[in-house]
């Protein structure tokens, strides 16, 4: 019972990286942490039916495509925009909101990646055991 269990949660996790590489969104995915002091410390954003949805201790609320890396989250009336560095990788995003600008640095992705030869090996351990 234990391995088909591990092995559940390892299908799990490489089905949901397989489904996050496939996402135009995939970019704009993980956790973005703020400055001290911020009315938020940090969100994380994560895909849902190819709608980018941002998560904070306030809750979760999905954010609206304007353009190029800008969005709109409506239940703020906040306009949300991602910055890239000089790779094109996002690297923070800035918030909008009632006069205040909030920018968040990211800090991890969302993707769970597992090499093929862990998955293997694993099965193999725990078919032996």
């Amino acid at each position: 019972m234990k391995k088909l269990l591990l092995m559940g949660v390892v299908l799990l996790g490489v089905f949901i990286s397989v489904q996050a590489q496939d996402s135009p969104l995939k970019e704009y995915l993980g956790k973005y942490t703020f400055a001290e002091g911020s009315p938020v410390a940090e969100v994380t954003l994560t895909a849902e039916d190819a709608n980018l949805i941002i998560n904070s201790a306030m809750g979760s609320v999905p954010l609206e495509k304007k353009g190029v890396d800008t969005f709109y989250l409506a239940a703020y009336d906040a306009l949300v925009v991602f910055k890239r560095d000089a790779n094109k990788a996002v690297e923070s995003l800035s918030i909008n909101v009632q006069g205040m600008d909030l920018i968040g640095k990211k800090v991890a992705s969302e993707a769970i990646a597992i090499k093929e030869e862990d998955f293997y090996s694993q099965i193999w351990a725990d078919k032996n055991d």
